[in-house]
């Protein structure tokens, strides 16, 4: 993670969708917490992802980690009930969260990820939990992949962070006041990542996109965190980084070998300062870059 943060990355965010973050159970996740801290990680530039299913187990994570003093903590609906879920039973859901948690310190982004969990935050949700607890509410975290959809956000909420997860999408949205992404490519690619958000332009930035899609597109032949798995495990030489978790795919021998010897030849040709296979072990929690 120190690596990650001297490569460029703003912060780190445990326990997220790359990083399997809903199948670690609540000790593995409070403890994994705390020893992340007392190695020193300063506890101000983390979030923690507080997803699970049982609403208890969710307050529970979430005023542990308002204790130990991070930034935020970030929630997305519960993926249980995929269908018929109302605006007005999702801000209850956040609703009764914040209710629970009862800490004023609690810094709350929402996470927009309808793919995954089947639950949208619409812009109403939004507004209805900002006004109830003015300050508590952070940000959003958007990972639906619509550009239109964030770009409402930004006009609605200028006064909250807005994060995106689509890295398509960040010269267009940085330009529009976005605070940055959080996003797993960052956790394979930070310099290069770092370098695209400090351009002074959206016409800068996109000129990176071909380079940032190139890398992506090797992870992307077979499911992406395994793939990542495999270039950290290479990096560290260390086999533990492939496990994942079920039921999460994991990919056979020989296609886990292209896929790591490609990788490495993308980064070895990018210039110099945008390498980061030989300069920055990594982790394969979703990394939080945001404008300094």
């Amino acid at each position: 993670m120190e690596a990650l943060l001297a490569a460029g990355c703003d912060g780190i965010t445990l326990f997220g969708t790359t990083g399997e973050g809903a199948e670690f159970s609540l000790e593995d996740r409070t403890k994994t917490l705390e020893a992340v801290i007392a190695a020193g990680i300063p506890a101000g530039r983390l979030v923690v992802s507080i997803g699970a299913l049982s609403l208890p187990d969710v307050v529970a994570l979430a005023s542990h980690a308002t204790r130990q003093g991070v930034h935020g903590v970030l929630l997305m609906p519960p993926c249980v009930y995929r269908g018929g879920i109302t605006e007005d039973a999702t801000f209850r859901y956040f609703a009764a969260v914040i209710d629970r948690v009862a800490l004023s310190a609690l810094r709350l982004y929402l996470y927009h990820f309808p793919d995954i969990c089947g639950v949208p935050i619409t812009p109403q949700v939004v507004r209805r939990l900002d006004e109830r607890y003015p300050g508590m509410i952070a940000g959003v975290k958007d990972s639906g992949g619509d550009l239109d959809f964030t770009m409402d956000l930004l006009r609605r909420f200028s006064h909250l962070s807005i994060f995106t997860g689509s890295e398509i999408h960040l010269p267009e949205l940085i330009a529009a006041g976005a605070r940055g992404t959080i996003c797993g490519l960052a956790n394979v690619m930070p310099r290069l990542m770092r370098a695209m958000m400090d351009e002074a332009t959206a016409f800068d930035r996109r000129a990176l996109l071909p380079l940032i899609f190139a890398g992506d597109a090797i992870l992307s032949r077979r499911p992406f965190i395994p793939s990542a798995k495999a270039v950290v495990a290479d990096w560290l030489d260390d086999a533990e980084w492939r496990r994942v978790i079920p039921p999460m795919p994991d990919i056979a021998m020989l296609e886990r070998q292209h896929i790591v010897a490609d990788f490495r030849a993308w980064d070895a040709g990018l210039p110099e300062p945008w390498r980061s296979i030989a300069a920055v072990p990594t982790t394969t929690n979703v990394v939080d870059l945001k404008r300094a």
